[in-house]
């Protein structure tokens, strides 16, 4: 079961697809790569809109694409990605943001230094207890923060995913391999937005990483870890 657990593929709801042809243009590119599941994660930004007005907006969003879907498209699912702010720690509607039907939630990191208050802001929300966080895109903070920060997030009761489009050049493929290597990464993810954007289906990033002997089974557990996300498995199960 191949899943993308990251994409903005959803018509003009945030800076991913313009239109509903370029959504289904998207998820024509998706059955092609044998893509069987991917989950819709549009932006959530807490300082623009309240949970209930995203979820009404991502509930329209499908709606209008829903009329154009194809039989061999993957079956969707619906998240968030999720920026993170201080305020959420103790945000009451944070599990309407999960994935739905499951306490797991996609959290983007900000584009700064992971300094000591993120940290802690971070491991408050694991310890809620009705969320459970696996961090989009881990490789990307690596340009804004240290190696021994992200340590510090990777070390907390979360999960990590990487792009696929990060394995395909040298520097990132690099950094991404270590990322794995060091036990950070769980699941991919597209983080689709654009055609013709360069980006990147997750079959390809699986294909370059289990090419590396070291990682040949990389693919199985990532898929094990997937389904064990969907069936809204504990965090134990995985790590």
């Amino acid at each position: 079961m191949l899943i993308d657990f990251h994409s903005h593929f959803l018509p003009q709801i945030d800076d991913g697809s313009r239109s509903i042809e370029e959504s289904v243009g998207i998820l024509d590119i998706m059955a092609k790569s044998g893509v069987d599941k991917i989950i819709a994660t549009p932006h959530f930004y807490c300082t623009e809109q309240s949970s209930d007005q995203f979820i009404e907006r991502r509930d329209n969003a499908y709606e209008r694409l829903r009329p154009e879907l194809k039989e061999e498209h993957p079956e969707i699912g619906f998240g968030a990605e999720v920026l993170y702010d201080h305020s959420l720690v103790n945000y009451d509607k944070l599990p309407d943001l999960c994935i739905k039907g499951t306490k797991w939630l996609l959290l983007e990191m900000p584009y700064t230094d992971l300094d000591d208050k993120i940290i802690s802001g971070v491991e408050a929300m694991t310890n809620r207890g009705d969320v459970k966080i696996f961090v989009a895109h881990i490789e990307r903070y690596l340009n804004f923060t240290s190696m021994k920060r992200l340590d510090e997030l990777m070390h907390l009761e979360l999960l990590g995913q990487i792009n696929a489009k990060s394995l395909m050049t040298f520097k990132t493929r690099r950094r991404c391999m270590k990322l794995i290597e060091k036990g950070y990464v769980h699941v991919l993810g597209s983080d689709y937005h654009r055609i013709g954007r360069g980006d990147v289906t997750v079959d390809h990033g699986f294909e370059v990483i289990t090419k590396n002997k070291k990682f040949d089974d990389f693919a199985e557990y990532a898929e094990e870890n997937g389904k064990k996300i969907l069936r809204d498995e504990s965090l134990n199960s995985i790590l």
